[in-house]
């Protein structure tokens, strides 16, 4: 171990993978991830042993090698430090995950809805979307209140209240970003009459007998966004979906006095993983430790031929290939021994072929270590 507990992180966004053995470093393709020996030739799938020396090198993705008089060396693969297995700790990887949106649904039927009673659903907003926007959590309470029933009518068309809140819902500035409201009924005879939500355009509302409906609520929220050409490593963007709370409140906002609706989590929403944002801004940050200072200005990237938004999509999401292992210091004053702690992380495009590659070669390093390559 190191004195502290920290590694030294190095970064591979990998576009494809060398697979045959008996290429040279140099040989490597612009982001061609490649597993190498000691004589710097790639070694074929499951050729690493227990007693070798590895690196893992890529083909640089400069398109050029010098830039002006003094300066140059660009196209020279880029190479981690020496992978001995017996000194590696841990391998894991880290599957990409899409974003869940927040799904409520507040459901209503017969005749629970009685005339001349008021009613009241109360929505929370909470996450990074809304204190963002807001400063604070959102919320909205719509409310059915101006109803006239008909001679004889005793109970309302659940329709009718739940299209109401719907209505409002979607009119109210600071709760609509977030959250889509649609009205559904149930129909019997759909699904070869197994029953099924359709939508409910076209209801007629009715006096008595009346229907089951629903209101599926949907969280969403887009950010602003701005194109390569103006990116920034500070630009901010949004992970955390936003949560839903929904419930039916009385005139005095208690929840409990009033059971006319059932209220249901159909999915928590849920924050991804892989996002190419992430992705650019530890690939910016490794390049930083080996000299490539990124610029937020556009024309001066074009002039230092930057690599960072080249070899990374801001839009695809990526899984995680970690390698941790040490490099023993052999010339400690103290005598005592200790090592360096070396983090490599290959980043691949979740489903590719080259993600499939760079898999088997994490598997071939840990057997070769006697370890098990964890996921997470």
């Amino acid at each position: 171990m190191a004195y502290f507990p920290h590694a030294y992180k190095k970064v591979f966004v990998a576009a494809s993978v060398e697979t045959a053995a008996g290429q040279k470093s140099h040989q490597l393709s612009a982001g061609e991830l490649g597993l190498l020996d000691k004589t710097f030739t790639s070694v074929a799938a499951g050729g690493a042993v227990a007693g070798g020396l590895y690196y893992l090198a890529q083909g640089s993705y400069h398109t050029t090698d010098k830039l002006g008089p003094f300066h140059g060396g660009y196209k020279e693969s880029v190479k981690s430090k020496g992978i001995n297995p017996k000194f590696i700790s841990k391998v894991w990887t880290v599957a990409a995950a899409a974003p869940t949106n927040a799904i409520l649904t507040v459901e209503a039927q017969g005749d629970c809805f009685k005339c001349g009673v008021e009613r009241y659903l109360r929505l929370d907003i909470k996450g990074s979307p809304a204190l963002r926007f807001l400063g604070r959590n959102a919320y909205f309470v719509g409310d059915f209140t101006s109803y006239c029933c008909v001679t004889g009518q005793t109970t309302v068309d659940p329709y009718t209240v739940l299209s109401t809140w719907a209505t409002q819902i979607a009119g109210d500035a600071l709760v609509s970003p977030f959250v889509q409201a649609v009205v559904e009924k149930w129909n019997p005879a759909a699904n070869e009459g197994a029953g099924a939500w359709v939508s409910s355009a076209g209801h007629t509302v009715t006096t008595s007998s009346h229907g089951k409906f629903r209101i599926v609520l949907t969280g969403a929220y887009v950010d602003t966004k701005f194109g390569d050409c103006s990116f920034s490593p500070t630009d901010f963007y949004e992970r955390e979906p936003v949560q839903i709370l929904a419930s039916e409140i009385d005139e005095t906002g208690n929840a409990c006095n009033v059971a006319c609706t059932v209220i249901t989590e159909v999915q928590r929403g849920e924050q991804g993983n892989g996002f190419g944002e992430t992705v650019l801004r530890e690939f910016i940050l490794s390049n930083r430790y080996a000299q490539e200072d990124f610029q937020t200005d556009p024309r001066m990237r074009e002039i230092l031929n930057d690599i960072a938004l080249t070899g990374v999509s801001r839009n695809a999401s990526y899984k995680a290939f970690n390698i941790l292992h040490s490099i023993p210091r052999s010339y400690n004053p103290s005598g005592m021994h200790n090592s360096d702690q070396y983090l490599l992380t290959v980043y691949a495009v979740d489903g590719s072929a080259a993600s499939t590659a760079v898999a088997a070669i994490c598997t071939d390093l840990a057997d070769a270590a006697g370890v098990t390559v964890e996921t997470y």
